[in-house]
């Protein structure tokens, strides 16, 4: 009997042992002073926090009860400027963490990403929403690395795994964080979904087709926090202006989420577990469009697979061919004054002529002096 009570507990261990890690995906939501909620969120909400609406409306956290929150509307966030956007052309001036490629000493476009919540994955695809190893995530992943590929930007996606899915996974990712962060990547983006069970609340048509919104995450306990907002910001108007509908919002919570390392850090989540990953998908090819405008600015001529106008390089050398025309027509006139005046006559006027034309053009145009010919 002790054997059997043995072997059978052996067995439970080894079965705990091989089971995913269970993920820590408690839900918080935030209501306002009349009880109606604002955004939910899986993560902790704490004093503090801020939350931007799609509609950019600004609100703070300002008490927690359990996983009950109360926000507070701050008014309207100010957003970022992108009528730049509607010019079709490149951005002239970039903010501090959207520095163009060739300022770093490289002459190409480079982003970084990594996965810290390894087992992320979505229900109605995966089958569950926690894998013990690479869950549906990297699917996303690898997704948004080949639209952003497609588009010139080389990409470095770290397919590291960080589990199981507790508070220490961030800092388990920060080893692969700073290792990307040595190629000096334009941009370093953490890829995740989020844990709200209402799918509904992801669900979007872009352009009519079925997609999923984007929440972006910023952490502001640290020294970056103010561009890494700034940065979110940009991505947000970019894409309101682009894909209107495609960004959920922006929360700005107490935790580092890494983003103290790079000042070009960001979070995306991408959906929920509860939606289907093929929505996902649809979304990844929206966003590698809006991020590589908000880095590099928008595409235009043979950047974005058209030829570049040379209208004005074309019109300055029919200018300067014009000019050099009538320098030339001046001198022959000048020429052919001289010769007439020291000659008095059309006859000995040619002769003189066709010599100075022989001797100022090294006997290209003209008749050669009997002396030069050998």
């Amino acid at each position: 009997m002790i054997k059997r009570i043995c072997a059978l507990l052996f067995g439970l261990a080894v079965i705990a042992a091989s089971a995913p890690a269970a993920a820590d995906e408690t839900v918080f939501t935030a209501c306002d002073i009349a009880g109606s909620i604002i955004f939910s969120i899986c993560g902790e909400l704490s004093e503090g926090d801020e939350y931007i609406s799609a509609d950019n409306t600004l609100y703070r956290i300002t008490s927690v009860n359990g996983t009950q929150a109360i926000a507070e509307a701050a008014g309207k966030e100010p957003m970022p400027d992108v009528s730049w956007l509607s010019t079709g052309q490149a951005r002239a001036v970039f903010a501090d963490y959207a520095v163009p490629a060739a300022s770093s000493g490289r002459n190409e476009k480079l982003i970084a990403m990594y996965v810290t919540h390894s087992d992320e994955s979505y229900i109605p695809s995966d089958g569950t929403q926690s894998i013990n190893g690479q869950g549906g995530i990297y699917d996303v992943a690898k997704e948004f690395r080949d639209a952003l590929q497609a588009k010139g930007i080389d990409v470095i996606l770290d397919e590291s795994t960080h589990l199981p899915h507790d508070a220490g996974a961030y800092r388990r990712s920060r080893q692969t964080a700073e290792r990307l962060l040595q190629h000096m990547p334009d941009a370093i983006i953490d890829i995740h979904r989020d844990g709200i069970p209402d799918a509904s609340e992801y669900t979007c048509t872009i352009n009519g087709e079925n997609a999923s919104q984007v929440r972006l995450l910023v952490g502001r306990r640290n020294q970056n926090s103010s561009v890494n907002r700034e940065f979110a910001k940009e991505i947000k108007a970019v894409a309101d202006s682009r894909y209107p509908g495609l960004i959920k919002d922006i929360f700005i919570g107490k935790g580092t989420y890494n983003q103290d390392l790079s000042p070009n850090a960001i979070l995306l989540e991408f959906g929920t577990h509860t939606i289907s990953k093929e929505r996902v998908l649809n979304s990844t090819d929206l966003m590698a469009d809006v991020v590589s405008t908000t880095l590099y600015g928008a595409q235009t001529g043979s950047a974005a697979g058209e030829a570049a106008p040379e209208e004005a390089p074309e019109k300055e050398s029919k200018g300067s061919l014009t000019g050099i025309v009538l320098m030339v027509a001046a001198v022959m006139t000048g020429v052919l004054l001289f010769s007439f005046v020291q000659t008095g006559g059309t006859g000995p006027m040619k002769e003189k002529l066709t010599r100075n034309i022989s001797e100022m053009t090294g006997g290209l145009i003209g008749r050669k002096n009997k002396q030069d010919k050998t």
